[in-house]
């Protein structure tokens, strides 16, 4: 009898530990759909409270977003200013979580659902768990965690965290981003099965994907580091990767300036058909299909983050995310 009190101990103590990431932190709740964001310095290190919605950081320190989604904790860490993103603890085909209000939020971001079956050919299976919107216009690499709710053991083939690499969403199709599974996780301790956290190997300019998850290799080797094609270098002298295994014409697909504050123009590798700018609800504010050569008028717009999407005669679609200031 006192054997078995001492073993249930023992497992109140490992339960007890696994909700503690979730229980001694205090949610905080912004509206997703509204893009309200709580925003911390980058030099602030945030162990009480995890916030169900958008965290924005100023400062160039690498900075641990404390997101999560309905008690949900799956932190992400990024050093550039500027940078925000959610958590969306939802299978991204679908992309509907609850609201704290009450019901369910519409599909979140602008331009989800994202199907798991649109990927490149060297991505087998894409996570069914989760995934984030991170945003920004400056590169940094990315951190993406999981703990054991994420799934990562069925998602990984035989259990071997080699074949596992953060994935992005193009606008069109996901692709998989060059990435190394961090030796120390997001939350403290080493990455394992269970629980852990991986980094993109070069610095990613937010906003080139729309979304973010996990995805599994099917290529015989993981690459250890980005390949020279895979690599941007901005004026800077920074590494920045492109969208892997992007066509020339969805690589050479751009929105500039962003941010934006009264005009925007637009270039893509084919001839254009129609130009889309589409707001965080869903809703088309903008549509254009002539003109936009000289550049299309957003100074009407409200500040906040849009997707813009370009059509061209081919009837294919590129989506680029852009902020626009005020």
């Amino acid at each position: 009898m006192r054997r078995v009190l001492r073993i249930l101990a023992f497992v109140c103590v490992l339960l007890t530990g696994m909700d503690s990431l979730h229980a001694q932190r205090r949610r905080i709740f912004t509206d997703r759909t509204a893009f309200g964001k709580v925003t911390y310095p980058s030099t602030a290190v945030v162990t009480a409270n995890m916030v169900d919605g958008y965290v924005k950081v100023t400062g160039s320190n690498r900075f641990i977003f404390p997101t999560s989604d309905n008690s949900v904790y799956r932190p992400f860490a990024a050093s550039a200013d500027g940078t925000t993103g959610a958590y969306f603890s939802a299978n991204p085909a679908v992309a509907i979580t609850s609201s704290h209000k009450g019901g369910n939020y519409p599909p979140l971001p602008t331009g989800a659902p994202f199907s798991p079956t649109s990927k490149d050919a060297n991505i087998g299976k894409v996570s069914p768990q989760e995934y984030w919107d991170i945003n920004g216009t400056t590169a940094t690499k990315i951190t993406l965690s999981w703990h054991l709710e994420s799934g990562m053991s069925s998602l990984a083939p035989g259990g071997n965290l080699s074949k596992v690499y953060i994935i992005g969403w193009n606008g069109s199709r996901w692709v998989k981003i060059p990435s190394t599974v961090d030796p120390i996780s997001l939350f403290g301790g080493a990455s394992y099965i269970s629980v852990g956290s991986m980094t993109t190997n070069a610095a990613i300019v937010p906003n080139t994907y729309l979304a973010y998850t996990f995805g599994v290799d099917l290529s015989s080797t993981r690459e250890m580091a980005p390949g020279a094609d895979s690599l941007l270098v901005a004026a800077n002298g920074t590494e920045i990767l492109k969208p892997g295994s992007s066509s020339a014409d969805e690589a050479n697909a751009a929105v500039y300036p962003n941010p934006a504050r009264d005009r925007i123009f637009v270039r893509n590798g084919r001839r254009i058909k129609q130009v889309s700018v589409v707001d965080m609800r869903g809703r088309s504010v903008i549509s254009v299909n002539r003109n936009y050569e000289k550049g299309i008028n957003v100074n009407d717009l409200p500040a906040g983050v849009y997707l813009v999407s370009i059509e061209d005669d081919k009837g294919k679609i590129t989506s680029r995310k852009i902020i626009i200031n005020k």
